[in-house]
């Protein structure tokens, strides 16, 4: 009966390393106090066992294999398609990607984040494609379909608490805004402050005001907010609207402005990002 507690013990003290439900030395500790067989116990690399490796089924591999060879014949055949049977391919392949890897994302992250990335980055890619394949590559309607992705890719990571993705969409609306603000006004150093400072608070504000419901949540709007911070240099940076010296003088400044906020707020901002 002992030996019985122990084994359903180790199973579950593996299924919360898989899970990432406790660091990784902790579940090494406590592997330690319960397995009676060290040398037995199964390794896991990237979040995969080596025993179900050795146990897997041959379906499984036919699955695998014949799905990689089918999404290879669609990608090199994708010209030959007429615009629907594309339009219903990469929906199939962003589709896919982004089902199975929010399901399996639970129990293997790793496999989760790299599914959810490359339905990402095929998102992005075959909307791309279909554009200039169809002479509607116009900037509007190429950024309009940026703020698209954006949008997919934050309501992504906050559904699945991926906070790569949750700040991705963010990345990819700050570029879009950087660039419409590029294309619509000229802005000297001081107006490029005053066009990306506003929207710094806001997202530092947010950021606190959430962060006790998600923690993760409240991380990655901590992030948008210091990457923020940084933007008006970027983008004089990008449109020339100051020379070389002046930007060197205001990163200086807001570097040393950053350092001592973050030094003075270091246990609040400690407890709300970890």
């Amino acid at each position: 009966m002992e030996q019985d507690k122990r084994k359903i013990i180790v199973r579950e003290i593996e299924h919360w390393r898989r899970s990432r439900l406790l660091p990784e030395h902790y579940c090494d500790f406590l592997l330690n106090l319960y397995d009676d067989n060290p040398g037995e116990r199964d390794s896991h690399k990237l979040g995969v066992s080596k025993n179900s490796i050795k146990n897997s089924n041959w379906k499984i591999w036919f699955f695998g294999f014949g799905l990689m060879a089918l999404v290879a014949f669609i990608v090199l055949h994708f010209n030959s398609f007429r615009f629907p049977l594309q339009m219903a391919a990469a929906v199939a392949i962003v589709a896919g990607c982004y089902g199975y890897g929010l399901w399996k994302g639970k129990d293997n992250p790793v496999i989760g984040y790299g599914l959810v990335g490359l339905g990402s980055v095929a998102l992005l890619g075959a909307g791309f494609y279909l554009l200039r394949a169809y002479g509607m590559d116009e900037p509007p309607l190429l950024l309009a379909y940026v703020a698209f992705c954006s949008f997919v890719w934050i309501i992504v990571g906050l559904s699945s608490r991926m906070g790569l993705f949750h700040y991705c969409g963010w990345a990819g609306l700050m570029l879009v805004y950087a660039w419409v603000l590029r294309d619509r006004t000229e802005l000297d150093w001081i107006g490029a402050q005053l066009s990306w400072l506003p929207v710094c608070v806001v997202f530092g504000w947010l950021g606190w005001l959430l962060h006790r419901a998600s923690k993760s949540t409240g991380a990655v709007l901590l992030l948008v907010c210091f990457t923020l911070w940084w933007m008006p240099e970027a983008y004089s940076l990008y449109a020339g609207a100051a020379d070389g010296s002046l930007l060197q003088l205001l990163f200086l400044g807001k570097l040393i402005v950053a350092g001592v906020v973050l030094f003075t707020l270091r246990k609040k901002w400690i407890e709300w990002v970890l």
